[in-house]
């Protein structure tokens, strides 16, 4: 394996970090290489916020249910997708395409994508972090905390920093689960999955002392029950995405 491949495979999330500050040349090396992401017909429908202000971070934190590590981290980011820039600033687009789905995907993935590079750079530089979907608890209190505009809404937090741990990887699914030929085969998922939780298992097992026995299966299901967050769709349309 070369370089990068390492790094992209020896991903962890990392939630405990020392009190070193993050120096500003590789701030903004991240930044800049968030920049460079792909995306969709060069429209970049996407803006990082970076939050400073320790109100806000507190703020920010409960939002998330309690993460205390969004306001203990030396940097926490904001991804938005970002449609606002691009009704201001496009000529002779019409208005109303801003509200349909397929604007709503292009800045979503926008948003993703760069966050995953910025954070594929982060790691490279010796930082770690986590992504922190416990934004989207209260995206209108967000959207308010943050002054965003119509067209723009968070998709998620990135908490990044030095880290002061090491959690251990958790073990991914098998590749033939995830890996598809020609069509979606899934003849072979049901023994491969059941390995798999038997992993999962044995993981949290040895990392929690025996706290946590769940499997991928049960585990997942469980914090997706507790996560519904039923009121995103009615933000997304408040903020003028009607995902016609």
């Amino acid at each position: 394996m070369n370089e990068t491949i390492d790094v992209l495979m020896s991903h962890m999330s990392i939630r405990k970090f020392t009190e070193q500050q993050i120096e500003g040349d590789k701030l903004h090396q991240v930044i800049k290489a968030a920049q460079w992401t792909p995306t969709s017909s060069h429209f970049q429908a996407f803006t990082i916020i970076h939050i400073k202000d320790a109100q806000k971070r507190e703020a920010m934190a409960e939002i998330a249910g309690g993460q205390k590590w969004v306001k203990d981290s030396p940097v926490f980011l904001v991804f938005c997708a970002d449609l606002y820039r691009a009704e201001k600033y496009w000529k002779d687009a019409d208005k109303r395409i801003f509200s349909n789905q397929e604007m709503f995907i292009v800045a979503t993935v926008d948003a993703a994508l760069a966050a995953q590079k910025a954070y594929i750079a982060a790691e490279s530089l010796g930082l770690g972090g986590v992504f922190v979907g416990g934004i989207r608890n209260n995206l209108g209190a967000v959207s308010e905390l943050l002054k965003l505009p119509q067209l723009v809404y968070p998709i998620f937090g990135m908490c990044l920093g030095y880290p002061a741990e090491n959690p251990g990887q958790k073990p991914r699914l098998p590749i033939d689960v995830i890996y598809k030929i020609d069509q979606y085969d899934d003849q072979q998922d049901n023994a491969l999955v059941a390995l798999y939780d038997r992993e999962v298992k044995e993981y949290y097992l040895n990392r929690t002392n025996g706290k946590i026995q769940d499997t991928w299966s049960e585990r997942c299901g469980g914090f997706m029950m507790e996560k519904t967050r039923a009121d995103v769709s009615g933000f997304i349309k408040e903020k003028g995405l009607n995902l016609i």
